[in-house]
């Protein structure tokens, strides 16, 4: 049993390896011009409102040269700390965000350098706070830690920002599922000045075309909606919301818009249908 389980996942990321390729050759041989859809969010500008999500292109592959398949944005990652020397540097027209994970039993100090690392590379800095492994920190005895490590690492982005002459904003992303959507986490971040909350609407991998199918159910997209509206209500309209889950089609992409979101990612999508999904979505907006 274990082979086989094994085999399936050694199976799962050939295949990611190859959508990526993929990506990467279509990126460099598209000739069309890419959709515009400008949009202004966490004081920046993008070609358009559509990205790709963390996981996709964990070290860079595609990076900024996702702009030429129509998306105005990439997130890279989710890297840790040891990890970040494997991050790889792209041109092109797609700004660029860096998911950075936090585990608990890292120091704070470990946490700050690659805050200040990854700060010259990126155009806005996620801080992933989905991820299994951090669990711990979500969990109710640690909310005065997280607060502080939370806390720090504004400040310490604020200091970067000084002393760089630019602003790199700061986000985090968070789990919001039916029936449990964190709003005590997401005032903390409003009330801490993060730039922007990411709403991941999905439970994560592995990515199943069962639950792709699932996200097809109009009720299912309008629960996630409602919870961009009432994310919206909370954060105000000074944070940028970004939303990822189950967008598959133009008409998802502007529902979680006119929802509230400044934003919204792909990755299924993207896996499923191809690197010209985004021109898909945008050209029927």
């Amino acid at each position: 049993m274990a082979e086989v389980q094994q085999s399936d996942v050694s199976l799962r990321h050939l295949r990611e390896r190859l959508r990526l390729s993929l990506a990467c050759a279509a990126a460099r041989l598209a000739i069309e011009d890419a959709p515009s859809r400008p949009v202004e969010a966490m004081g920046l500008r993008f070609d358009t409102p559509l990205g790709i999500a963390a996981g996709f292109d964990r070290h860079g592959r595609l990076g900024r040269r996702a702009g030429s398949l129509g998306f105005g944005f990439i997130e890279v990652g989710s890297l840790h700390p040891a990890e970040l020397s494997g991050l790889l540097r792209s041109t092109g027209t797609a700004q660029l965000g860096i998911n950075l994970g936090l585990t608990p039993g890292i120091p704070e100090a470990v946490f700050h350098e690659a805050l200040a690392q990854l700060w010259p590379q990126a155009d806005y800095l996620m801080l992933n706070l989905i991820h299994p492994a951090c669990a711990p920190l979500l969990e109710p005895g640690a909310r005065s830690h997280l607060t502080r490590l939370l806390a720090s690492l504004r400040e310490r982005q604020h200091r970067l920002d000084r002393l760089g002459g630019r602003q790199v904003p700061l986000a985090a992303k968070l789990r919001c599922l039916p029936g449990d959507l964190p709003l005590d986490l997401a005032a903390l971040l409003r009330d801490l000045g993060f730039d922007a909350l990411l709403a991941a609407h999905d439970p994560g991998p592995p990515a199943t075309p069962q639950r792709y199918r699932h996200w097809q159910d109009p009720a299912v997209q309008a629960q996630a909606c409602t919870q961009i509206e009432r994310l919206r209500s909370l954060c105000g309209p000074r944070m940028a919301l970004l939303s990822v889950g189950g967008i598959q089609t133009a008409a998802h992409l502007n529902d979680r818009l006119d929802a509230g979101a400044e934003l919204v990612q792909v990755y299924g999508a993207l896996k499923e249908q191809g690197p010209g999904v985004a021109g898909r979505m945008l050209s029927r907006g």
